[in-house]
């Protein structure tokens, strides 16, 4: 009686130390590939006239996710690719 609660304090304490890993990895996932977007070139209205490596990135993670759906992966950098060109839009005016 006593290992069955033992054991089921032990198994609470590990879904909780997964769920805390799960979210130090998604955000380490975020930083790194906002970093990643940072360095991309978009296209804009006096800087840079040529390939648009945002909207192009944007247009992968958008088939990927038509062929692999509900993996968070796509998700995140589909919400964080937004985030950057509105940051970006942000930035100009």
């Amino acid at each position: 009686m006593a290992n069955e609660a033992a054991t089921v304090v032990f198994n609470i304490k590990l879904d909780q130390t997964d769920a805390s890993t799960k979210d130090t990895e998604e955000r380490d996932f975020r930083e790194r590939y906002t970093l990643e977007l940072r360095k991309k070139r978009q296209c804009g209205i006096n800087n840079y006239y040529g390939f648009d490596e945002l909207l192009e990135e944007r247009k992968q993670v958008n088939q990927q996710q038509m062929k692999t759906p509900g993996r968070r992966g796509e998700a995140i950098k589909h919400e964080e690719i937004s985030k950057e060109m509105s940051r970006r839009l942000l930035s100009r005016g």
